[in-house]
């Protein structure tokens, strides 16, 4: 975790802000405690409002949103923002969110994109739904770190049309250097066990910036290794 990110003693979870149950979490054990789980969202929320300029006039999409962790941070630390729009893949996890966090400032769409792991019976597509430009900040939290270097290319284009202008996308991955350009379930790495479809993507870093720049991304900032499971951290921006 961050070294800025909140100590779990000093977040109380408001009590009329739903959580989700605890086989919704997605993103490890330590996510299982209610004031851990909340924490992280809060977390995550002050980074994008750090890194990314997020405030509550702008249009957030949260890419592979979960059971609405973001959303929910959102709620505890500046109540809303002008929209929020949750995406996911996975039914039962956006249904949660949907039926549970929705208001005024907050949306939730299922869509049925392929992914090997999570919607193998999906339509392949690089479609997030959202209108050309109208993207303030994109947040994708261990998005990319289940996709190869196919859909890596074809989202990537599709996050540089629909950012607005000086809108910036916060992605996490698992990134190298000097390392084979795109691995699906590395052995032996960051002593990890990695099983089933797509489970850890990691790719050399070179390679992986260059595949974004030429879906029109560039790099504003990045930071080795330390997002879950070693992830690492980029903002990017339309170039």
């Amino acid at each position: 975790m961050s070294d800025t990110a909140p100590r779990t003693d000093e977040i109380v979870p408001d009590p009329s802000i739903p959580l989700p149950p605890y086989s919704l979490r997605m993103g490890g054990k330590h996510f299982k405690k209610d004031a851990d789980f909340v924490a992280a969202g809060v977390r995550d929320v002050k980074m994008l409002r750090q890194r990314a300029g997020l405030g509550r006039r702008k249009r957030v999409l949260d890419w592979g949103c979960g059971a609405g962790r973001l959303a929910i941070g959102i709620k505890h630390l500046i109540g809303h923002v002008e929209d929020y729009h949750g995406v996911d893949i996975q039914p039962e996890l956006l249904t949660w969110a949907k039926d549970n966090l929705t208001d005024e400032h907050t949306r939730f769409t299922l869509v049925d994109a392929h992914n090997a792991r999570y919607n193998p019976d999906g339509t392949p597509s690089f479609e997030i739904p959202a209108d050309d430009a109208s993207v303030d900040v994109l947040y994708a939290y261990s998005v990319f770190s289940h996709m190869l270097t196919h859909d890596l290319a074809g989202y990537g284009a599709t996050i540089a049309r629909i950012l607005a202008p000086g809108g910036r996308a916060w992605v996490t991955a698992f990134v190298e250097e000097d390392v084979p350009d795109c691995v699906e379930n590395p052995s032996d790495y960051l002593k990890l066990e990695w099983s089933g479809a797509l489970h850890c993507v990691r790719y050399d870093r070179r390679f992986f910036e260059a595949t974004l720049w030429d879906a029109g991304l560039a790099v504003d900032e990045f930071v080795y290794g330390r997002e879950t499971d070693g992830q690492s951290m980029y903002v990017l921006r339309r170039r």
